[in-house]
């Protein structure tokens, strides 16, 4: 079974920037797309730490305080920002890949980069 972080671990561990209602609302579904890539169910004890990380990532994603790879300029004075494309933007798998690179836990099949 996959471990699910709590808002402890996000913000204490993972060091997240999230409220706790930006956490709990965004959970569900990064916790879904973090089940997306990789390639068993069961996550084993010495990779919790590393899943609950990836998920962490994905939190930020889901909840927009990761803007990395959608934000393609951004002027400060005055205010202007320009989002990226969507095939350019940064994936799932770029926000979980620091977290589960080494593990053994990513999807290794075609189509793993999503």
């Amino acid at each position: 079974m996959a471990p699910e972080p709590t808002y402890e671990f996000y913000s204490a561990a993972h060091h997240g920037k999230g409220s706790p209602e930006q956490f709990e609302g965004a959970l569900p579904e990064a916790a879904a797309r973090a089940r997306l890539l990789v390639a068993s169910a069961d996550v084993p004890d010495r990779c919790a730490d590393a899943y609950m990380h990836a998920v962490c990532a994905l939190v930020d994603r889901v909840s927009g305080i990761d803007a990395r790879g959608t934000v393609a300029s951004e002027t400060v004075g005055s205010t202007s920002v320009t989002y990226a494309e969507s095939a350019a933007a940064s994936t799932d798998y770029d926000a979980a890949l620091p977290w589960l690179a080494g593990t053994g836990l990513l999807y290794a099949g075609s189509g793993c980069r999503r």
